[in-house]
């Protein structure tokens, strides 16, 4: 008996020691897999915004834990087609959210007008021990606009995108965008969708359903057409003002009339003339009580000749 609990002691003994043996494995992965994860990625994108000023901005992060971190104070060299001094187009640091942004300096004009298609290269020489950093994107030329129109009573508002060809400009099929009204919170769509897909032509379109928002004092809005993280085109954005909106009057300035809520220097009459008033008794009221406490003083004062 005392040698059958022996055996599966040893038995239970082994599948422990297996079992501190699998863990520690496990532990050594997920610790690799951290570091690896750990390492900085670089990331860089193509906009071209409403004011048709293209840019280039750059992102470094890292995952820490399961979310990823940025990664300040990094310097990245920007280039045009290949990483030569010849093609630099300029250096940037990245900021406290990572990024840093450059646009195209003015040599670069003729360049951005002949072509129709772009590369561009992003390197940066991080400290001994750690890989540099490098990434590339190739960006098509494309031109985005917005427009109105009316059909059968009906406001509809169109996106259309192309790209360049040559000495022409060929229709973009098939991309979605975004066609919305520019809030000071955040765009809000037009319509129902949230994105629309461009046609054979080019155009996206949706139906215009929010009449009863407000614009500013003429009633203008602002409708925005986007294209968000597209790996052919980039970031693309315009704007067009229409009187769509509901005219808001803008409210009474009240901070400059003597109310209760302005300034100091705006205090009503009626409630400087109480607050004045009361200083003023209080004060009096100290001012005679003290020259009755001189003359009782001077009364004490006197002998009884006197």
């Amino acid at each position: 008996m005392k040698q059958l609990k022996n055996i599966k002691a040893y038995r239970h003994l082994k599948l422990f020691i297996a079992f501190l043996f699998l863990f520690g494995l496990s532990i050594r992965n997920i610790k690799a897999q951290d570091t690896a994860a750990a390492s900085t990625t670089l990331n860089m994108s193509y906009y071209l915004p409403a004011n048709n000023v293209p840019y280039l901005q750059v992102n470094t992060k890292k995952k820490v834990g399961r979310k990823f971190e940025p990664v300040t104070g990094v310097p990245i060299n920007i280039y045009f087609k290949e990483a030569e001094p010849k093609n630099l187009l300029g250096k940037v640091i990245t900021d406290q959210e990572g990024l840093g942004r450059i646009g195209f300096p003015p040599s670069f004009s003729d360049t951005w007008d002949s072509l129709d298609e772009f590369k561009f290269v992003a390197n940066s020489d991080l400290p001994a021990g750690q890989e540099p950093l490098s990434t590339d994107i190739t960006i098509k030329k494309a031109k985005l606009t917005i427009d109105t129109d009316l059909v059968d009573g009906v406001r509809m508002v169109k996106g259309e995108l192309k790209e360049k060809n040559g000495n022409n400009w060929l229709p973009v099929k098939n991309i979605d965008m975004q066609l919305s009204i520019k809030r000071m919170l955040g765009n809000l769509s037009v319509s129902d969708g949230e994105t629309y897909t461009s046609d054979s032509a080019g155009i996206s379109s949706a139906e215009f359903k929010r009449n009863s928002i407000p614009g500013d004092q003429n009633g203008n809005i602002t409708l925005v057409a986007e294209v968000d993280d597209n790996d052919t085109y980039g970031n693309l954005a315009t704007e067009k003002t229409v009187g769509w909106g509901k005219v808001v009057v803008p409210a009474t300035n009240f901070f400059d009339q003597r109310t209760l809520w302005s300034i100091r220097t705006r205090t009503p009459i009626w409630l400087l003339f109480v607050v004045y008033s009361i200083v003023a008794g209080v004060w009096g009221t100290m001012i005679y009580l003290l020259f009755r406490l001189i003359k009782i003083k001077k009364l004490g004062n006197l002998t009884p000749s006197e």
